[in-house]
């Protein structure tokens, strides 16, 4: 099987992927660029260009490819400017020279402006483009995409990733172990949020809030059924992704330690994980400034580190077998499956959530009243 896997930029993370029983494809990116990606610099180490070639080429000698993230989903039209426009060709003639095997996009004209002046990359359309019908997938393939990872939201739409295989040549992957809400609401202004703030030319330098990943937080903890709904993958059901077609599974976690990168990794290529699937999960713990009126020191060290979540995942087999016939699109307002499955294999420990939720929801009512800038006059 096919996996990509990201890199936190440890040289100790080569040799064991290396080793990993899979086709391995590491992904990776710059702390800030011109580009950006789908993730804020402050969640990725500090590199130098030099350092960077020699981890690509690290990788190469260990037999591993690499693919190098320019998937932020806006580029504040500096990409029409004529000095930033030229930047960013410099940015793309760098990543070439250096060994870079392939690239994800999510910007189209970005696609079209690698395939035609810089053919050696394949260019993969990242799941930030939100591929979710025939018509899309179609539509990026003509643009000349090599790959694409599809949007997440459609894992356990089968008839749809069924349709998506049939009418496309390139490869596609799903994402694995996504902890996203299901069709959260706030999915488009994050990816914009983190685009902007890994971008080197953004005003404010990479600062920012991180808003939409406090909402996320606390819809899924008031709500366990959001454990269950986020479209995750157990590694004992990706053969039912591979049967459709599926080229590739992607792993999530490129601001994750080491050990838990080659944890995920293994689990997947083996196609099985005992005890914990949340071990395996990507959830995102807010990043940004948190200096509030109305929380202590204590109060904002708890909403910047998660409770603790165990998901059974043994109790989970034969889970997924519901999905192939439901229509989750439509049907999800009057189906209570999600909930049942929740409240059998996800365990907390509830004082520690209510305290965690107490806390966020002081937090965010300081955000929506303007409170925490404390020189705005609040009546």
């Amino acid at each position: 099987m096919r996996l990509l896997v990201p890199t936190n930029w440890d040289r100790e993370l080569i040799l064991p992927l290396s080793q990993v029983k899979a086709d391995i494809r590491i992904y990776g990116v710059l702390p800030t660029s011109l580009m950006g990606s789908g993730g804020a610099g402050p969640n990725i180490p500090s590199m130098t260009t030099e350092q960077v070639e020699e981890y690509i080429n690290s990788a190469h000698s260990a037999g591993l490819t690499f693919n190098y993230l320019l998937n932020a989903p806006c580029l504040s039209n500096m990409e029409w400017q004529e000095d930033t426009h030229r930047e960013l060709l410099q940015h793309l003639e760098w990543l070439s020279d250096v060994g870079v095997d392939s690239v994800t996009v999510a910007i189209p004209y970005l696609l079209e402006l690698i395939k035609r002046q810089f053919p050696r990359l394949r260019v993969e359309v990242s799941t930030i483009a939100h591929v979710n019908s025939v018509a899309r997938a179609e539509f990026f393939e003509s643009l000349g995409a090599d790959s694409i990872m599809l949007d997440s939201n459609i894992n356990r739409d089968f008839e749809l990733l069924k349709a998506i295989r049939d009418a496309v040549n390139c490869e596609l992957g799903v994402l694995a172990n996504t902890l996203c809400l299901y069709q959260c609401p706030y999915e488009y202004y994050h990816n914009n949020t983190l685009g902007h703030a890994s971008q080197s030319h953004n005003p404010l330098n990479g600062f920012y809030m991180d808003y939409c990943a406090f909402q996320c937080n606390l819809n899924r903890f008031n709500d366990s059924s959001q454990f269950i709904k986020a479209h995750w993958i157990r590694p004992e059901d990706v053969h039912i992704y591979q049967e459709i077609g599926m080229d590739f599974f992607k792993v999530g976690g490129r601001a994750m330690s080491t050990e838990w990168i080659v944890n995920a990794a293994e689990a997947y290529s083996e196609l099985h994980y005992q005890g914990n699937l949340y071990d395996l999960l990507n959830p995102f713990a807010p990043k940004g400034r948190h200096a509030t009126p109305s929380l202590s020191s204590t109060q904002v060290a708890t909403i910047t580190s998660l409770p603790e979540v165990y998901i059974d995942n043994q109790a989970l087999e034969g889970f997924i077998d519901f999905f192939k016939k439901q229509d989750c699109l439509s049907g999800c307002g009057n189906c209570h499956y999600c909930q049942e499955v929740a409240d059998r294999v996800v365990k907390f420990d509830h004082h520690e959530v209510g305290e965690y939720i107490s806390v966020l929801k002081k937090f965010l009512d300081d955000i929506t009243s303007s409170r925490i800038f404390h020189s705005v006059s609040v009546k």
